[in-house]
């Protein structure tokens, strides 16, 4: 299988290339960094400002695609009145609009596609003062990505939600529970075992303390 993973040079999205390559996928990653591992092939993308034309630009050139997993986002904290246009625009383009333009590209290009994959966060349900345009972001793309579901063109449709991670996410940010986060390569076994079944449609909420999945949706 081809497997696009877009924000897969570090954290969730490496660790999830890692299983897929392991399971003998050819693996493409995308990210403004290139990752120091050899069992991806890399492509720079940066979707902080006016993504479109670069999404299609790389579409165009891959080859089809079996599965897209949807992992790019970065840590932003202020009041909406603290955030400037850009600081605005880039965590939306980021953590939201991207994930529509690569699926519009997909779609025109090969007409169907038998895997997405869309990491949320628990942001997608759990409202944050100082987090309201990753509030906006995740929880859009966790409902573009059910409302993807009832396209027939699409095979099925998984949305993760986890839990804070032990990332680079959080490099230079002081928070009292780094050490009761997630690890990152738990995070990515769980969503490989979530990922095989009979269904349309399926939401996992990947929570600590202690950690589990719980089976949110399904249909």
């Amino acid at each position: 299988m081809n497997t696009l993973i877009v924000g897969g040079s570090s954290g969730l999205g490496l660790a999830l290339a890692k299983e897929f390559a392991d399971a003998g996928d050819n693996v493409i990653v995308t990210g403004r960094h290139k990752p120091d591992v050899d069992f991806v092939k890399f492509e720079k993308l940066d979707l902080s400002a006016s993504p479109a034309p670069l999404i299609t630009e790389l579409v165009a050139k891959l080859p089809n695609i079996d599965r897209l997993v949807y992992s790019a986002g970065f840590y932003q904290d202020g009041l909406v009145t603290d955030l400037s246009n850009e600081q605005i625009e880039e965590m939306i383009n980021v953590a939201g609009t991207g994930l529509i333009y690569f699926m519009r590209e997909l779609l025109n290009k090969q007409a169907k596609l038998p895997e997405l994959i869309t990491i949320t966060s628990t942001s997608q349900w759990t409202p944050r003062r100082l987090e309201p345009i990753y509030n906006f972001a995740k929880a859009g793309i966790g409902h573009f990505s059910n409302a993807m579901a009832e396209d027939g063109r699409i095979g099925k449709v998984l949305v993760a939600g986890p839990s804070g991670m032990r990332t680079k996410f959080w490099d230079g940010v002081a928070r009292d529970d780094l050490d009761k986060m997630l690890d990152k390569e738990w995070v990515a076994q769980q969503i490989l075992k979530a990922l095989p079944g009979d269904y349309k449609y399926k939401f996992i909420k990947l929570l600590r303390q202690p950690a589990r999945v719980e089976e949110a949706d399904k249909r």
